[in-house]
């Protein structure tokens, strides 16, 4: 362990015998065969996840922390090697399964990928887009999702655990997803399904390094040579996650948590920002919440009417992108109170005024702005309706690319929704219901 630090590793050229795996194997088929009273037991871990994660809000990434790295305790005491470090899988160098979780102990018979199958829609993994969340200096707009509120609309006020909204914490809590979620995170555990596309997803052992790689990324955000800071903004840092009783503020630093990854040359702490939260900086906000139903293959449109053209905010974000603290004026958009279909297996593809658009339109077309992929749907648990979700989505280039096409773009900003189902899966008939859209901006 150099310096002290575990380090964890790419799993890619590991083979089936490499000491990492052969002791995560080990630990694996330990816990499945632990009763089920022992909380150490396989299910009882994926059960964890399953009653107390959080998903479309600020405690997503730390949460998350903070499971692996107990999860990972668990491999070192089962497999008798203190040294254990989970590796990572990451997705956007390799784009299939490792072929060591396609036989016994790390194998899930529920998947419904094929061994050696490749990710179909690479765009929601790529390295493009994996570039832009490295870059982007927003806190809740790239890494982590926004801090909660009710379905009423109060925004979280203070830091009772109801605000990390599990099922097990029944009021109903909505926040605006990240991209770093609701695109990578969100699309391996759909494409992937089985398991990997339900709240028991830690029972396939592709998870834990799945969400090794996502924790990876919030690493290298923070770490040189990107330096970027996550909120100082006291909800997020002061709360107490559950199960665990950390602290978020204590789940920043994974140096003094004792481990490293191998693409970090000098891992740093990360220092708190006195950046005021995403909502709070918004120089104007504009909205327009008329529900409509979106189905499979067709559009549904949100035309937002602005007071002011998005264009002069656009180019002074481009001029200040290399110097603002935050990454200049930003022109967002927030796709609100999205009721996921019943398949999962469908992506949404968001446009911005395409006069054109149809299911083939692609992605590489100048109006298109970003996908979103479903996870994170805890459905119906005690009575409580917890699957409304929000995702925010940054418009500032497409509005830049479309300045060259558009000369005339000015107070209407219309938001396209394109639903599809992931390439080569037979969906059936969906619809999806969309609150609204708001248009920010910052």
């Amino acid at each position: 362990m150099p310096n002290g630090l575990r380090r964890r590793e790419n799993v890619a050229g590991m083979d089936a015998n490499h000491p990492t795996l052969a002791a995560y194997r080990s630990a694996v088929e330990q816990m499945k065969n632990l009763p089920p009273d022992d909380p150490r037991n396989w299910t009882r871990q994926a059960e964890i996840h399953n009653e107390w994660c959080p998903h479309g809000n600020w405690y997503f990434l730390p949460w998350h922390r903070a499971y692996v790295l107990e999860f990972e305790e668990i491999c070192r005491d089962l497999s008798g090697e203190p040294e254990f470090a989970l590796p990572y899988w990451n997705w956007t160098r390799t784009r299939s399964i490792p072929d060591p979780f396609w036989q016994g102990t790390l194998l899930d018979d529920t998947r419904q990928v094929a061994q050696n199958e490749k990710i179909d829609e690479p765009r929601f993994v790529r390295q493009r887009l994996i570039d832009r969340i490295m870059r982007g200096r927003n806190f809740e707009l790239w890494v982590a999702s926004s801090k909660g509120r009710t379905v009423d609309g109060r925004p979280q006020d203070n830091t009772d655990p109801k605000w990390q909204g599990s099922p097990s914490q029944p009021e109903v809590i909505v926040g605006d997803q990240s991209t770093l979620e609701s695109r990578p995170h969100n699309y391996i555990h759909v494409w992937i399904s089985g398991n990997m596309g339900s709240f028991m997803s830690p029972l396939d052992p592709i998870f834990w390094l799945h969400h090794c790689n996502i924790d990876r990324l919030w690493a290298e955000w923070n770490a040189p040579p990107h330096s970027h800071q996550n909120t100082s903004d006291a909800l997020w840092t002061d709360f107490q996650l559950s199960p665990f009783n950390r602290v978020v503020g204590d789940l920043q630093d994974i140096t003094q948590l004792g481990y490293t990854y191998d693409t970090l040359a000098q891992p740093q702490p990360a220092q708190p920002s006195p950046l005021p939260p995403l909502r709070e900086r918004a120089r104007e906000r504009f909205e327009l919440m008329e529900p409509q139903v979106a189905s499979l293959e067709r559009e549904v449109s949100f035309p937002v009417e602005t007071p002011q053209s998005a264009l002069p905010l656009v180019a002074e974000a481009i001029a200040e992108e290399d110097v603002a603290e935050d990454g200049g004026p930003s022109v967002l958009a927030i796709v609100r109170d999205v009721e996921p279909p019943q398949d999962l297996r469908v992506t949404v593809n968001v446009f911005l005024n395409c006069p054109y658009l149809s299911a083939e339109t692609p992605v590489s077309d100048p109006h298109y702005v970003g996908s979103f992929a479903f996870f994170g749907v805890h459905g119906d648990h005690g009575g409580h309706d917890t699957h409304m979700k929000s995702f925010a989505l940054d418009l500032t280039d497409t509005v830049d690319r479309l300045r060259a096409l558009e000369p005339d773009l000015e107070s209407r900003l219309t938001v396209q929704l394109m639903p599809v189902p992931l390439e080569g899966r037979d969906v059936q008939t969906e619809e999806i219901r969309i609150g609204g859209v708001e248009i920010v901006y910052t």
